[in-house]
């Protein structure tokens, strides 16, 4: 739910890795088709029709928030047949305390200002344990900041991939912080009695692994992988 797309800077470390490590890697806006979308489960037909026709063949799928929600979405159709899929802070389910954060989010939306509703969001993907860092930045809201925000929280109030995840027969490694105010491991929930299924809390982080825990989360990653 970037305000405006970054060209997959925020993800360069494990870009990096996944090159490293022989990895063809496509990086996608997944809001960037969903917008428009009435929920997930709107958005996954969508890209299920550009990823079946881009990729034929797909090794590893990588989703971050929204993004990983939408990968779940898609293990029943274009990821049925994908071997292995991380999600980092990628939630399954959406019960009441993400559901609580994801409206007061909108309420800011609506009732604020483009500008105060990423404040708000820094806060909330913020680890809980750590205190805010000081900036004298102003916050730059891009015009489509309201419209990327509103589609992708109000997809994620309802989020619930279960049926998804429960049929994927591949590996899948979800990371999360466990300092998160949003996505935590109750949102998370890997099909019972899959071993290949796993999620891996990460102390001290918040909703963005790879900038709270870099290296911890690369290992973990690198480690899924081998």
């Amino acid at each position: 739910m970037m305000p405006a797309w970054d060209e997959g800077a925020f993800c360069a470390p494990l870009t990096e890795l996944l090159v490293a490590l022989g990895y063809r890697v496509h990086i996608y806006d997944t809001l960037s088709l969903a917008i428009d979308c009435e929920n997930l489960a709107a958005a996954a037909i969508v890209w299920d029709a550009v990823l079946r026709t881009r990729h034929p063949r797909i090794d590893l799928a990588v989703g971050q928030a929204y993004g990983g929600a939408l990968v779940q979405y898609l293990l029943a159709t274009a990821l049925a047949d994908c071997p292995r899929v991380i999600g980092l802070s990628a939630p399954t389910y959406t019960d009441s305390n993400l559901l609580a954060g994801l409206r007061a989010l909108l309420h800011e939306l609506e009732t604020g200002s483009a500008r105060s509703a990423l404040r708000a969001l820094d806060w909330w993907v913020h680890a809980a344990n750590l205190p805010m860092p000081e900036t004298t930045e102003p916050i730059v809201a891009p015009p489509a900041t309201a419209q990327r925000l509103r589609a992708g929280l109000s997809h994620l109030c309802t989020n619930d991939a279960r049926q998804q995840v429960t049929g994927f027969n591949g590996s899948f490694l979800w990371l999360y912080g466990e300092a998160s105010r949003l996505v935590r491991g109750t949102n998370i929930i890997p099909a019972l009695n899959r071993s290949g299924q796993r999620a891996i809390g990460i102390p001290s982080c918040g909703m963005r692994p790879l900038a709270d825990a870099r290296h911890l989360t690369l290992n973990l990653i690198n480690q899924f992988l081998e």
